[in-house]
């Protein structure tokens, strides 16, 4: 083999290989791509997941302090007709609170306004959930929202043994039936952003 010949092999073997390292670029650039998208796409399904959670975690917290925020706002002065603030926005300002159930009550105390406003939203949305428990012509719906009420909302509290006694259904339903209305009520309280999507 001449230098020639030796000097042709070498310039393909470098080009060979220079093509290799384009390609072996090209797919490491395309592999990172493609892991970045699905990180991407993880991190907002996670993100969605989170605000549905704090969601429903928020609805059941609301509805615990139904009574509390009832008669804090009885000595309000405000009428319904004075309130400037929504309570869409209200209730997504307090997102931050979401990990400290103290504050996050506290903050919808801090003024009567503002507990009115909540209060209102959630029994015009309890009217709503009402109306679609009966349209559903099914007991067991039916019985989930006379549940809610009668655990949260009504003035003379039952608990989950007087609940049970009354639906003729076992304890562990009545909690059953409060974890299934949950997801329906988050819904129509918080809107679309509460419901699981993914």
């Amino acid at each position: 083999m001449n230098s020639k010949e030796l000097s042709a092999g070498a310039a393909n073997y470098v080009a060979m290989s220079s093509r290799i390292m384009e390609i072996s670029v090209q797919r490491g650039i395309e592999a990172g791509v493609k892991a970045a998208m699905d990180y991407i796409t993880e991190e907002r399904q996670s993100q969605k997941k989170g605000r549905c959670d704090r969601r429903l975690r928020n609805t059941r917290l609301l509805l615990k302090n139904y009574r509390s925020l009832s008669h804090y706002a009885k000595g309000a002065v405000y009428k319904a007709s004075q309130m400037k603030e929504s309570a869409v926005d209200i209730l997504d300002g307090l997102d931050d609170y979401a990990f400290d159930d103290s504050l996050y009550i506290e903050s919808i105390k801090k003024s009567q306004q503002r507990t009115l406003i909540i209060l209102k939203h959630i029994d015009e949305m309890l009217n709503y959930f009402q109306i679609d428990c009966e349209r559903s012509e099914k007991d067991e719906i039916m019985r989930q929202y006379r549940i809610i009420v009668a655990y949260y909302i009504a003035e003379d509290r039952k608990s989950a043994d007087e609940l049970a006694e009354i639906e003729h259904i076992e304890r562990r339903a009545v909690y059953k039936d409060i974890n299934k209305a949950m997801q329906p009520l988050s819904a129509l309280i918080f809107g679309i952003d509460s419901m699981k999507l993914y």
